[in-house]
C-alpha cells in the first residue's frame, strides 16, 4: 500500500459480510488497493463479526482513510 499522500483523500470501500470481507482503497478515485479479509467459519457469528471489527480498526489506523463506504445491501 503506498503511503498517502498529504493533499491525497483516500476511500476504504466495502463489501462487508461475515465470513469473506471485499475491501478496495482508492487514493483521489485510483484504485491502490484491495483483497479480501476471511474470518474463522467454524466461529459464532458474533466471533466472526468481532474478527471484522478487529481487522477493521487495525486496517483504519494503517490506511488512514478520509472516507470510508459500505455496500447497501437491501433483504
Amino acid at each position: 500500500m503506498p503511503k498517502k499522500g498529504t493533499d491525497t483523500q483516500r476511500i476504504l470501500a466495502l463489501d462487508a459480510a461475515t465470513s469473506i470481507t471485499g475491501y478496495a482503497i482508492y487514493d483521489d478515485k485510483v484504485l491502490v488497493g484491495y483483497g479480501t479479509f476471511h474470518t474463522t467459519t467454524t466461529l459464532t457469528a458474533t466471533e466472526r463479526i468481532n474478527q471484522v471489527k478487529n481487522w477493521l480498526k487495525a486496517a483504519l489506523k494503517e490506511w488512514e482513510p478520509d472516507f470510508v463506504g459500505i455496500e447497501n445491501i437491501q433483504l
